[in-house]
Order: structure tokens, then C-alpha cells, then sequence
């Protein structure tokens, strides 16, 4: 009895001194929260949502530091993060590039599945275009009758752009591909200024930029929405009136739904993308005690009334949650892509530049 009762006090004093060092693990730190596209855009936005509110659910109540890395579609800012101290002081909130790393991409000098995952956000990829695109949009589907049409997205490689010109593709539409922005906030303005006149963005670079800038010229065509559990491709919650890109095309192909090799790129690389579309991430080899102390606070985080009211002020939508080990799940099935779906993008995404 003695010796248990020794063993339960040892065992309690080892849990208080651990959560002691757990909560001076982050005390008077300042965490770089690296994000990987330009201020103002999508990714930004809801960043720093996120930023403004996560300190209080991290032991220790770092200070975090919003830094912008943009270009090359998500790529430079992927890889400073990846080449960063892995030490824990340091974190990043990204739109990962699933088509990069399918491609093998040689500007993305990390794999995904190396990163220490540390939560997601589920969100649909919206499509819109002006309405005045001749000869003219008065519902969604009359952009089947539109022809040679621009249609703007971020560079050849990006899984922005592959995701948008498949699903044009899929359609039958002729448009001509502008593969050239660094981020969707100058796509944005690009449609503004009528260089354009089709384009897609995140969830909140609809809600929270493109309608309500936009919306008295523009309109959205259909949402590329997450996998259900059965399988199907049901509407986002935050988008319940907004058809999905199978009901469009059912819409407009008499009924049919979308299938064959292209639709089945098409899910290849977007599936991945849409089912976290906003990831939080830690450098490659960082400890296990920050990742755990990082994946506490993103749950605890989702379960502030304060966060998800400022977050829905903003998107317009709460946010659907992705667990740290769901990340971890999605970018390691990213290895398990058929070989023919990646020789596809590599050689449909060179035909985008020509």
C-alpha cells in the first residue's frame, strides 16, 4: 500500500510539472503565423481571424505575428515554412497546392505529408463570372452560351487553375486560360477591371470579398464541394443555394452526370483540396509536445462562441472543423494518386501555357 500510494503521488506530481512546462512552453514567445498568399486575399482573411483568437487557447498566450508570403501560387511561402527552425515558435495557415506536389512540382521543395498537420477547414471552391460576359448571364446557365471568354486563375501548376479549366473542360465551354496571378485578391481585381470575365475562389473569397465588392456585376455558377461519407458530393452547409458543380452539369447535359477520366482528375485533385481547404501547419520534424499543445488549442479554439461569431461575421458561414490527424490523413493519401491521373495534369497543365 505504501509503495502504490508512493506511486500515485509521483504519478500526480509528474502530470503537474508537465502541465507547468506545457504552459511555459509558449510564455512571453512571439509565433510567426506564416501566411502563404498576399494581404487581402482569401487566405489572409481567414487567417487572421485566427490569429486574433488562438492565442487564448495556447498555454502560455504567445504573441502571434501575421506574415505574408505570396507568389508562385502558395509555393515560396510552403517552403520558407518547411525550411524553418523546427522548434514549435512557428506555425503557418495555408491554401495548400495539391496539385504541385502531384506534379512534382520542383518549385515545391517539400512533401505535404512531411508538415505536421494541426487542423483544417472544410470549404467549397466557388465559381463566378461577370454578368455581362456576352451575351450575357441573366441565370448561371447561359455561360453555355458564352464563347472565347477569359478565364483568370493563379499559375499553369496551381491546383486553382487545373480545377477551374477541368471543370470548363468537363462542360464543353471555349474560353481562353490566363494562368498569371500571384493571388485570387488580384484575379478579384482583374474581373473588376474587365481583364477577365470567369474566375473561382475559396469560400471566404466569396463571402467575404468577391459578393460583396462584386456582386452587382458578377454571379456565382456552382460550387466544387467537398466529399460526403457516402461518397456523393452533396452542397456545402455554408452554401445551401448554391448548386454543385454535378448538379450544374446534370442542369445543362440533360440529366447526365459528370464521369470518365477527366471528371475523375477533376476529384483527384480537388477532392483533397476542398476537404481542408484552409490548413494549420508546423515545420516538418517539430516535436511532439508543441504539435499537441497547437492541436489542442485549434479544438478548443473551434468551441469559442467569440471565434465563431467573428469567423461568421466575416465568411458568412461557421467553420467546418478538420482534426489535426484528418490532415495528416489527406495529404498522406496524396502518395496513393494513380500514376496515369499525374502524367494527365502534368501534360493538360503544360497545354495551359501554350
Amino acid at each position: 500500500m505504501i509503495r502504490t500510494g508512493l506511486a500515485v503521488v509521483v504519478a500526480l506530481a509528474a502530470a503537474v510539472f508537465a502541465d507547468t512546462a506545457c504552459a511555459q512552453f509558449y510564455k512571453g514567445k512571439t509565433v510567426p503565423m506564416i501566411i502563404n498568399y498576399p494581404a487581402g486575399g482569401p487566405t489572409d482573411i481567414e487567417g487572421r481571424i485566427v490569429a486574433q483568437h488562438l492565442p487564448a487557447h495556447i498555454a502560455g498566450k504567445p504573441t502571434i505575428v501575421i506574415k505574408n508570403v505570396g507568389g508562385a501560387g502558395g509555393v515560396i511561402g510552403t517552403n520558407q515554412l518547411a525550411e524553418a527552425v523546427p522548434n514549435g515558435e512557428t506555425i503557418g495557415f495555408f491554401t495548400i497546392d495539391v496539385v504541385a506536389q502531384l506534379l512534382g512540382n520542383p518549385a515545391l521543395r517539400v512533401n505535404y505529408a512531411d508538415f505536421e498537420m494541426i487542423a483544417g477547414v472544410e470549404e467549397p471552391l466557388v465559381a463566378y463570372a461577370r454578368k455581362d460576359t456576352p451575351p450575357g448571364l441573366a441565370v448561371a446557365t447561359d455561360i453555355m452560351q458564352a464563347r472565347e471568354f477569359k478565364a483568370l486563375s493563379l499559375n499553369a501548376q496551381n491546383s486553382n487553375t487545373i480545377n477551374q479549366a477541368l471543370s470548363l473542360d468537363l462542360l464543353g465551354l471555349k474560353y481562353r486560360a490566363i494562368p498569371a496571378y500571384r493571388g485570387l485578391k488580384e484575379v478579384e481585381t482583374a474581373i473588376l477591371q474587365n481583364e477577365g470575365q470567369v474566375a473561382n475562389t475559396s469560400l471566404p473569397g466569396w463571402t467575404g470579398s468577391v459578393e460583396p465588392t462584386m456582386g452587382n456585376i458578377v454571379l456565382p455558377l456552382w460550387q466544387l464541394a467537398p466529399r460526403g461519407k457516402d461518397g456523393s458530393y452533396p452542397r456545402s452547409p455554408a452554401l445551401a443555394g448554391l448548386p454543385t458543380f454535378e448538379e450544374f452539369y446534370a442542369t445543362v447535359k440533360g440529366g447526365q452526370r459528370p464521369s470518365g477520366f477527366t471528371y475523375e482528375v477533376l476529384r483527384a485533385s480537388s477532392d483533397p483540396m476542398v476537404g481542408m481547404f484552409r490548413t494549420a501547419l508546423m515545420p516538418p520534424k517539430t516535436p511532439s509536445e508543441p504539435v499537441a499543445l497547437m492541436r489542442s488549442a485549434f479544438v478548443e479554439l473551434w468551441k469559442n462562441p467569440e471565434f465563431i461569431r467573428d469567423y461568421a461575421n466575416v465568411i458568412k458561414t461557421k467553420p467546418i472543423f478538420v482534426t489535426g490527424e484528418e490532415a495528416q490523413d489527406i495529404v498522406a493519401a496524396l502518395a496513393k494518386v494513380k500514376p496515369e491521373i499525374k502524367a494527365f495534369l502534368l501534360d493538360y497543365s503544360n497545354r495551359l501555357v501554350r
